[in-house]
């Protein structure tokens, strides 16, 4: 899965943002502290929990601020295809969100899950996690190897080799997880 993003289409993401920003903004100020209850999201999906709406839309800008970062740095398309998808996937949870306020159908919006699965969205979370600074890594080590002179070149290429192997054990751990999780969500 190759994503195309360019400024013309990271511009377009910074604009439904905005907007949407604004439409959370507005619920907040509507809505009390006890009707956020329904703001309860998977524990992979967002990095801290909010009180409001708007302290996830300040989550999302900041998963774009890193999208536009990898970007640049040209980190390659595994992370960057990574980082699209996690924006994608806040931004729509949040618009979901509001477009069932707007509807007036706040509650029961996310389903609550189980401990087991708690603590396994939450395991995954970490591995998410893990993979990702791995994946800078041997994004980070490729640049070096390209810019080193032959003398340095070999010590580059096995330290991408090693990090190589790391995510690939790394990942194969994560698809257990998923499994997991996709085993308990049929239960």
């Amino acid at each position: 899965m190759v994503q195309l993003v360019d400024q013309k289409n990271l511009n377009a993401l910074t604009e439904q943002l905005t907007l949407l920003t604004k439409r959370c903004q507005q619920w907040d100020n509507k809505i009390t502290l006890t009707d956020n209850k329904s703001f309860r999201f998977e524990v992979h999906l967002f990095t801290y929990n909010s009180l409001t709406l708007l302290g996830y839309s300040e989550q999302i800008q900041a998963t774009l601020t890193h999208l536009k970062y990898v970007i640049d740095k040209n980190m390659g398309s595994t992370i960057i295809n990574f980082e699209c998808e996690k924006l994608v996937n806040q931004f729509s949870a949040i618009l979901n969100i509001v477009n069932h306020l707007d509807a007036g159908k706040a509650e029961g919006l996310y389903k609550r899950y189980s401990t087991p699965q708690e603590k396994v969205y939450q395991h995954l979370q970490r591995q998410y996690q893990y993979e990702k600074r791995l994946l800078i890594m041997i994004d980070e080590e490729n640049i070096l190897y390209q810019n080193a002179n032959s003398q340095h070149k070999i010590t580059h290429k096995i330290r991408v080799a090693a990090l190589k192997e790391r995510y690939q054990k790394c990942n194969e751990y994560t698809q257990t997880l998923e499994f997991k999780m996709e085993s308990l969500n049929n239960d």
